[in-house]
């Protein structure tokens, strides 16, 4: 029977039909991907939609492999799932998986790609319709729970602070598809640099010895995403290094040569201060969702955490057998061996490179060594100034004070501290049963102290068993 009315002949029909099927394509919400192509995998369609969010026309892929077209070019693993998936589809069987894809800003877009089969009339495969949905934010919130459930599972099984930081750096990188996790400890050197405790990912020496990292405010190596959450303590994302305004020429002619576009830091938060910070790099624009960066975040507090709890337990180790060194080196010493035996025990427990016995004097102007231990050994005692020096700070109610890095800056007067190249300072108030002072007792340190609360909980112990000896003395 001829067609009569609005089309002319068949061929013009199905022209009609084809032109409002790709009208209907390209109406399509803008996270929405579809085309046409042949039983061979060659692109006779894509809609708007997808054009777009690779920049390019749709001359550039019309008859060109699909496998070839910019969407695949991210992954030769995926290209090859394409190639199956085109082989099955062709004999009339349909596939579905996750494709990730560089969008025209940098981004790295996932979407949920499936390849279908349309049959004729006759039931033979006429033409392949491939299609994809933006799961981008749902995907990387997925992978972020999953990332934060596993992190949890490392925290129960760790015993070692630098191997559970490296697992949960792995973890990022593999479960996360980060190019690259690190943590960075800041340093209290002159200039406050960032030492890398551990990574995992694309090597491209961003951390190497011949690239230093900081955090000064004033330094250009100090202004990327780690230097500025070591200053501030918060989250820092740098989306897309080439359009970050704080970020200095110098930090970003780096990341875009070791192949980094984007960045989040992370604090690591110890004691109530950030001295350290998990990074994690992309090679690509970040495209994150609040969701993931929410997720990410309580894997950062957990991993702190973590790393706290493994500190407390090995600090209280160090602890018992500090303890177990007093008993041991002073049971049976009497006199002024007994304080030398304790002192020389002290310095060595701590790390300490001299360590102070005092006995106050009137007026506290001045008091003056009971016994004093330098690197190992006894030297002679010597009157110790108390105005202009840490010792000033010690009373009734501050009993304990702790200089733990640039002690001279801070007391440039104390000319002691300087005889002895001290940097940090941790000094405890020795008192009797009645809380009056008899005494000092103090440790100086050559470096920065990283842990203080190690120190601290160590030397109260020791200056209790001081405090318990002088008066015991002065009884007998």
């Amino acid at each position: 029977m001829a067609l009569t009315g609005y089309y002319h002949n068949e061929l013009a029909r199905v022209d009609k039909a084809s032109q409002r099927l790709r009208e209907v394509m390209d109406g399509l919400s803008s996270a929405f991907f579809i085309g046409t192509m042949t039983l061979e995998g060659i692109v006779t369609y894509a809609n708007k939609t997808a054009l777009e969010a690779v920049g390019v026309e749709r001359k550039d892929v019309l008859g060109k492999p699909f496998v070839e077209t910019p969407w695949w070019t991210y992954s030769e693993v995926t290209r090859q799932k394409l190639r199956d998936a085109i082989t099955r589809a062709a004999k009339g069987e349909s596939s579905r998986f996750d494709v990730i894809f560089e969008n025209v800003h940098g981004e790295l877009i996932t979407a949920d790609f499936s390849l279908h089969p349309v049959l004729d009339v006759k039931g033979h495969v006429a033409y392949l319709v491939p299609s994809g949905h933006d799961v981008t934010e749902r995907r990387a919130a997925d992978r972020a729970l999953r990332m934060l459930s596993e992190c949890n599972n490392l925290l129960l099984r760790a015993t070692d602070e630098i191997s559970l930081m490296h697992d949960v750096c792995r973890l990022i990188v593999e479960v996360g598809g980060y190019s690259m996790a690190w943590v960075g400890e800041a340093q209290y050197d002159e200039a406050k640099t960032i030492k890398s405790i551990t990574y995992a990912g694309i090597d491209s020496g961003i951390i190497s010895k011949d690239v230093v990292l900081t955090w000064a405010e004033n330094d250009p190596k100090g202004q990327g995403a780690t230097g500025r959450c070591l200053r501030s303590g918060q989250v820092v994302i740098c989306e897309d290094v080439q359009k970050d305004s704080l970020i200095s020429a110098c930090l970003c002619n780096l990341a875009l040569q070791k192949g980094f576009r984007g960045g989040m830091a992370f604090p690591l938060f110890s004691n109530a201060s950030a001295r350290r910070v998990l990074t994690l790099a992309s090679r690509t624009v970040f495209n994150v969702a609040s969701d993931e960066i929410t997720l990410l975040k309580n894997l950062a507090d957990n991993l702190a955490y973590g790393i706290e709890n493994l500190r407390i337990q090995q600090q209280n180790k160090r602890i018992l057998s500090a303890v177990n060194q007093i008993a041991d080196g002073v049971a049976v010493s009497t006199g002024m061996e007994f304080f030398q035996r304790l002192v020389l025990t002290m310095t060595a427990a701590l790390g300490a490179h001299v360590g102070i016995i005092t006995r106050a004097q009137v007026g506290d102007v001045c008091s003056r060594t009971v016994v004093a231990v330098q690197d190992g050994q006894l030297i002679e005692n010597f009157d110790v100034p108390i105005l202009g020096t840490p010792c000033e700070k010690l009373s009734a109610i501050t009993k304990e004070w702790i200089v733990a890095s640039e002690v001279q800056k801070e007391y440039p007067l104390a000319e002691g501290l300087a005889t002895f190249g001290t940097e940090a300072y941790v000094g405890r108030r020795i008192e009797d049963s009645q809380g009056q002072s008899m005494g000092q007792i103090c440790v100086l340190f050559r470096e920065p102290l990283a842990d203080t609360s190690y120190v601290s909980a160590t030397l109260k112990i020791f200056t209790a068993r001081v405090a318990a000896e002088l008066e015991r003395q002065e009884k007998a």
